[in-house]
Formats: C-alpha cells, structure tokens, sequence
C-alpha cells in the first residue's frame, strides 16, 4: 500500500489523476479505486504511424569538445534543461560540464590541446568507479551510482566537490533514475529486486511480490517522461515494465534479445514505443500499444560489455555502440538504416548520451575520454 500512495501522491499533484465523483461519503481516498486516469495533453515524440516526415536533416554528427578522466570514461548524462553535462569515470571522479561553451568550441582539428572552459566543476567523493548519473528534474542536483554500493547527491550551485547526502546499499549500484518529481530515485543493482528510494528520509521501498521481480542482476532503469511507467533490464534477459503508481510488473518481454543481458531500455517520449539493446548485437523497437516488435538495427557488435543505446532529441534517430569498430553508430528510427559511425575514440566505446533539447550527443570511452558531438549543418 505504501508504494501505491508513493506513486499516487505524485501523479496528483501533476494532475495525471483525478478523484472520482462519488456520493459516497465513506468512499476511502487512500484507495485506488478513488481515483480515475484523464488524458492530459498529449506529448510530441516518435510516431511511426505517420510515414512521410518532411524536414529530417542528415546525421552528420561533429565532434566539438574532448575531455579527459584519469582511467576509463564510463558513463554521461545531460541535464533535462540540456544546458549541463556530466561524465563518470572509473577512476571515481565525476566532471560537470558547461554544454554551451563546448558547442562553441570546434577542437576536431585541435584533439591534443583541449581547452578546460567548459569544465565548470569536478566531484570526488565514491571509492569504485562511477556507473550512472542523472540530474533531478528542478534543483541544482546531480546524482550519481557506483559499484562503492551507494548513491550521492551534489549540490552543484555549491564550492563543495563532496556530497551532502548519502543513499548506502548493500550491493554494487548499476543503473539509477529520478522521478519526474525528483522525491524518489529507481535503484537497479547486482540483486534482482528493484528500489525505490525516498530521497526525503533515505527509506527504500521494493516491491513485496516475488513473482514481479527479475533473477538476476539489473542493468538499467529508466522512467517514461510522465513517471507513468518505469522499465528495467536484467541479466536474465527479461525487460520488465512496471507501473509508476502501483509498483506492480505490469508486463514483460522474457527473452527480448535471444537470452542474452539487457544492455539498455528507454521509452520514447510519448511512451507508444520501448527502445531496447541486448548482446545479441541487435537494437530493438517495441509497440508498446500492439505489444509486438517493430524495428530491428544492426550492423553492430554488442556481446561482451555493458554498452547504453538511447534515442537522439527528436527521436527520428537511435544511437548504438559498437564493439568491433570503436564507434557509434547511428541509426534512422523509421528506415533502420545506417546513417553515420562515429569515429574518433581509440578504444571501447562504452556510453552514449543524447541531449533532449538539441542535437548533441557525449560519448564515453576506455581511451579515457568523453567526446561532445553536435549535428552539423550548413552554416556551422
């Protein structure tokens, strides 16, 4: 019950429910079937079911900045404002960076003599290497996940490069997410059972039927736009959707790429589509609304690392990464063919992060560096 009123209290207060009119004095609020969906106004993504779209450049992805942690660059995320950036490393460190000042800077002829002005400040403060980050989604917080076995929180308005909150697990943290309300945090760890963390009192939330649950280690969880629906991916192959407001597994796609681990998982905007890769070497897309698969993309090697695949900011482009090549890869959503491979790092290329306001791309790599890409076109 406790997870339910968890979800609920959010929703409301967004205004994605609303209480029932019922003459029933005795009616109980607490309960759900007090309340009812409405549709609030719909939000602009992916839509496939529309053929034709005019007005799509190219992708002719550019690098324009490149910085350097001290061992291997292992994760980014953007801000959801899309004016920050940040990367993650093994060496422990965390990097926070300005994303305008490295639009600005075109350094692919200058890859040696990187300037530090878009770095705006460092973090150490975990003791294993960094393995997600996220933003909260209105205060001046970053976030981050490591195999330590704990999450910190950074005040970066702060001269602190500490943090001044502390989540402690007792298993090594794989992949984190932030409620659309920014009061609780999705924990995906080594152990099968997702958390749900309130970041308010520290207090951890799983959900208490066995059956709902993964077997085997979870590699990513990530909420749809709304805080609706949330999705994880495991070792066990599975990826598993669950409801934002109950807390209950409420579908699942066993074997979604030929029992191999889930690598990554995200909703499209509109969350009409899922967005998964495996090590399969294959990227999938999902219908959510006729439960089937729609698009498959390869050209690609994906079998032995954790490597993300996400969406580009308007969705009509998926960006994966390559083993083989180290490189990405980018693809178009609707042809599924192959439009760019982004050359340039001289080792793995584990992460992929896509801004969600603009055409920008940061790529994280075992030759240490995070590479900052922006689409180019003709008056760049």
């Amino acid at each position: 019950d406790q997870l339910v009123l968890i979800g609920m209290k959010y929703v409301e207060k967004k205004g994605l429910l609303k209480k029932k009119i019922n003459n029933n004095e005795n009616n109980n609020e607490n309960n759900i079937d007090a309340y009812e969906f409405f549709e609030e106004e719909k939000v602009k993504g992916l839509d496939l079911d529309i053929e034709d779209i005019p007005n799509v450049p190219n992708a002719k992805f550019g690098t324009r900045f490149i910085t350097t942690h001290k061992q291997e660059c292992s994760v980014a995320r953007f801000s959801r404002d899309g004016r920050l950036g940040a990367t993650g490393s093994k060496d422990h460190s965390i990097k926070l960076l300005d994303i305008e000042k490295m639009k600005i800077y075109n350094q692919q002829k200058q890859e040696l003599a990187a300037p530090q002005k878009p770095l705006i400040k460092a973090f150490y403060d975990h003791t294993g290497p960094v393995t997600d980050l996220d933003f909260h989604p209105t205060s001046a917080i970053l976030v981050s996940c490591s195999t330590d076995k704990t999450i910190k929180f950074y005040d970066y308005k702060t001269n602190s490069r500490k943090s001044f909150q502390v989540l402690e697990d007792t298993y090594s943290i794989n992949s984190i997410n932030f409620h659309p309300s920014g009061d609780y945090i999705l924990c995906g760890t080594e152990h099968p059972m997702l958390r749900l963390y309130d970041v308010r009192n520290n207090k951890a939330f799983v959900c208490q039927h066995p059956y709902d649950h993964h077997i085997s280690s979870i590699n990513m969880v990530r909420y749809s736009l709304d805080g609706k629906m949330y999705v994880s991916g495991s070792d066990d192959g599975c990826v598993r959707l669950w409801d934002g407001v109950t807390n209950r597994c409420v579908n699942w796609i066993p074997n979604a790429h030929k029992s191999t681990p889930i690598n990554a998982c995200h909703f499209s905007k509109n969350r009409n589509y899922l967005l998964t890769a495996g090590r399969d070497s294959t990227v999938r897309l999902w219908d959510l609304r006729k439960n089937q698969q729609l698009r498959s993309y390869t050209g690609h090697t994906q079998k032995n690392h954790l490597m993300n695949t996400t969406f580009t900011w308007n969705e009509e482009y998926i960006i994966g990464l390559d083993e083989a090549g180290q490189s990405a890869v980018v693809w178009s959503t609707r042809t599924g063919e192959i439009q760019q491979r982004l050359t340039g790092h001289t080792n793995l290329v584990r992460w992929v992060a896509s801004s969600p306001t603009e055409p920008s791309l940061l790529t994280c790599s075992d030759d240490h560096r995070a590479r900052y890409w922006y689409m180019q076109y003709p008056t760049d």
